[in-house]
């Protein structure tokens, strides 16, 4: 009889993506999965086009400040744990895996009652509010990037397989319809975009390709947000360097190796795509996210020098300078190569290896009781 995970990956992207490629390897070794999501999640026509089978809770995030919404959160918790041990009663797994996010407390804690081994996988480098109460219940912890305090067993976060290995820089420039001799940077804020990226990079471009006319060109990622498309091309307006604005772009592998230069928030998806491709970057934390992780992840690569970092009350004064240190100093080539070569130093695994990693030890998690 194959052996069962119940995998909770429901929430947002960056715990939903590295659960299914989790679930599809524990399948491909004759594992049987099955994902929690949240109700009405975008991804089910996804998991029922893989054939990975799914369960949907009705629950929200829980709100960080007093709120009225603080009955309503508790009323669905509770009613999440009942239909979540009733769950685990019917499909009896020999795992359960929380990949973070407000699904994965529920869910481990469901698991802890039934006493079936469980782990929550932290993409992040500080541990999440659902990942940190999940170890008062036995989980073991599984680290995607190099925690920021203390040690942890490093298993990377898994990313779509064509992100695996960097690109060609010339093919890739000719396919994107950009000039294969100028500078490239890669600008993008995720799939809604950011506002404060969309407005201030231009400007900070606009500035420096003043400098040297020509010689810098930037593919801008505007993301789906009605009018941000309009807003950024209005940004580069008149500006002395060419760009290409889109709102998006299925092909990011396409849009890597074509950059010599990323500037991007430091999601943790988005930190592990720019390990596997080795891309030096400038990184501009996400102000909003829950516990500053977003920052605490920039600081884990500008640690190990593989990124500059940029706050975004920062980015007026200080995002010009340090564009003109990394594209256009006499040293810049020499320094984006040395960010390059840093990644080495988070001792993460290469990226086609962390599912294989994770479903390893979710095994060895099952086999040992």
């Amino acid at each position: 009889m194959a052996k069962r995970a119940v995998i909770a990956a429901g929430g947002t992207g960056g715990h939903f993506y590295p659960g299914l490629v989790l679930a599809q390897t524990l399948k491909a070794r004759g594992w049987q999965p099955l994902m929690i999501v949240r109700r009405g999640d975008q991804a089910l026509p996804t998991l029922e086009k893989e054939g990975i089978a799914a369960s949907e809770i009705d629950l929200t995030g829980l709100p960080r400040r007093i709120s009225p919404a603080w009955p309503g959160f508790a009323f669905k918790l509770l009613g999440s744990l009942r239909l979540l041990r009733r769950i685990l009663k019917d499909f009896h797994p020999d795992a359960v895996v929380g990949m973070g996010g407000y699904l994965t407390f529920p869910t481990v804690l469901s698991a802890a009652l039934r006493g079936i081994p469980r782990a929550v996988h932290e993409s992040n480098a500080v541990l999440g509010l659902a990942n940190k109460m999940c170890g008062y219940f036995g989980a073991e912890l599984f680290w995607g990037l190099p925690p920021a305090h203390g040690q942890g067993a490093l298993f990377g976060t898994p990313i779509r397989p064509a992100l695996h290995k960097p690109g060609q820089k010339v093919p890739a420039r000719r396919a994107l319809g950009l000039d294969e001799n100028r500078l490239t940077v890669l600008v993008f804020g995720g799939s809604q975009g950011a506002r404060s990226i969309n407005r201030q990079v231009p400007a900070a471009l606009k500035a420096l390709a003043r400098s040297a006319p020509g010689k810098i060109q930037a593919l801008h990622l505007a993301g789906l947000r009605e009018g941000e498309l309009r807003e950024v091309e209005k940004a580069y307006a008149e500006a002395p360097l060419s760009f290409q604005a889109l709102p998006f772009l299925d092909s990011m592998e396409t849009a890597y190796a074509a950059a010599d230069l990323i500037i991007c928030r430091s999601g943790a998806g988005t930190l592990a795509e720019l390990a596997a491709q080795r891309k030096p970057a400038v990184l501009i934390p996400y102000p909003a996210a829950a516990s500053g992780h977003q920052e605490i992840n920039a600081r884990v690569l500008e640690k190990a020098g593989a990124a500059a970092v940029t706050l975004e009350k920062d980015l007026t004064a200080g995002l010009t300078p340090q564009l003109f240190d990394l594209l256009l100093s006499d040293k810049a080539g020499l320094r984006r190569a040395a960010m390059a070569q840093a990644y080495a130093k988070l001792g993460l695994p290469p990226a086609a290896q962390s599912a294989l990693k994770l479903a390893e030890a979710v095994e060895r998690m099952a086999h040992d009781t």
